[in-house]
């Protein structure tokens, strides 16, 4: 024999069977030679064994953990790097809202010159982008205040993109009801002195009457920002202050500026301090003392699943005779007029005013504390919670439709 011959290389010479060398037999040939059965070595008998009973395991493991998950989609189980099936005490895997086990999407790089882009990397930015902005705001509608405030301390950035995202969304309404409310402190404030009907709400103890403003999830305080400039030149130029703020918001042409010492001082407050506007807090807690304010704005910010302990604060901080005006997407109401979200204020101690369903996409709601205290029903607003968050019975939680 030639060396380096290799069966199989000399193909002119001999002739391999595919999958083997030459002259391989089937299975059952090798097994049977002569009417003899050809003896399967032990160690092969067990592995085959072995492989089938590993193989029958892993089919009634994920059987049983598909009886035990139900709908894949509504419940992911929790992973850890050793096991990939978390279990409690009890030994049983932990089921959980898909919203709160889902990672959030990559983010949109940053600094990047847009105009440099093809049309089609510009789609799948602003689809990235899009992403982003929907799963950072079920986080806000999905959790407590309290984890709200924990997520943006420890990734801020998330704040910022969220309110990217949310100027995009601006843009398409009709009107932002900031606006709204911006404009209706200017009238008001400028039309009346405080405390006068139809005036702004002021302090009582205060020389000045000052309206004090509490703006609880202020965002980007575009509220502080835009009444303080106002507010700035009415001092020097009243009647020019005033026809410039017209032609920016409109309005109506017959407000004059008859209050000429009009004291507005806005605290905003947030989760995070985007300009010095902004104070941190998570607004269930904010750093005033009570009864030191005469109006609260809660404007598109009833956000998570504790927002009546929101409320609870504004009573604190309101003093008597303050109005609470809240703002809120129609389609978290569970009822067309707002009549349940109306009664439920009611009962933390707030009387009613007028509801506003003008707006095709926005209800306006308007409370404020009477001078004297009213019984609260604090315990059938206890019950209600301990059968579901208010997000379950009073205002939906508003999410975004994956696209």
């Amino acid at each position: 024999m030639p060396l380096f011959s290799v069966k199989g290389w000399g193909l002119d010479k001999e002739k391999v069977a595919p999958g083997g060398s030459k002259g391989s037999k089937s299975k059952k040939q090798k097994k049977q030679k002569n009417g003899e059965v050809k003896e399967v070595s032990d160690s092969s008998k067990k592995h085959k064994m072995a492989d089938s009973e590993h193989g029958h395991d892993n089919r009634r493991h994920k059987k049983q953990r598909e009886s035990k998950n139900g709908q894949k989609r509504e419940y992911t189980v929790k992973k850890s790097s050793k096991d990939k099936s978390t279990s409690n005490a009890e030994g049983k895997p932990e089921e959980i809202k898909s919203h709160q086990e889902e990672v959030a999407p990559p983010k949109a790089p940053m600094n990047m010159d847009v105009s440099k882009l093809t049309p089609l990397q510009k789609k799948m930015l602003n689809k990235l982008s899009g992403s982003r902005f929907r799963w950072i705001n079920e986080q806000f509608y999905t959790t407590d205040s309290d984890k709200a405030f924990d997520i943006i301390k420890k990734q801020p950035d998330l704040f910022e993109e969220y309110h990217q995202g949310f100027r995009s969304q601006v843009e398409s309404w009709p009107e932002n009801p900031v606006d709204l409310y911006i404009k209706r402190l200017v009238f008001r404030g400028v039309s009346k002195p405080a405390n006068s009907p139809g005036g702004l709400p002021g302090l009582r103890n205060d020389k000045k009457r000052s309206v004090v403003v509490a703006d609880m999830g202020c965002g980007e305080a575009e509220l502080a920002t835009q009444v303080e400039k106002f507010l700035e030149f009415y001092r020097k130029d009243h009647k020019k202050a005033l026809k410039v703020f017209k032609k920016k918001y409109g309005g109506d042409k017959f407000v004059s500026a008859r209050n000429k010492r009009l004291e507005i001082k806005v605290h905003s407050f947030d989760l995070d301090k985007v300009n010095d506007n902004v104070t941190v807090a998570d607004i269930k807690n904010v750093p005033m003392d009570d009864e030191s304010c005469t109006v609260v704005i809660f404007c598109l910010s009833l956000m998570g699943t504790n927002f009546l302990d929101f409320i609870k604060e504004a009573y604190r901080i309101l003093a008597p005779g303050g109005e609470l005006w809240i703002a809120e997407i129609q389609s978290r109401l569970t009822d067309s007029t707002g009549e349940e979200f109306s009664s439920t204020i009611k009962k933390l101690g707030f009387r009613h005013k007028q509801t506003d369903t003008s707006n095709k996409m926005f209800t306006r709601f308007d409370f404020f504390k009477p001078l004297k205290p009213e019984r609260l029903d604090v315990q059938n607003i206890q019950s209600l919670r301990e059968s579901g968050s208010e997000g379950q019975w009073l205002l939906k939680p508003c999410i975004y439709k994956r696209r």
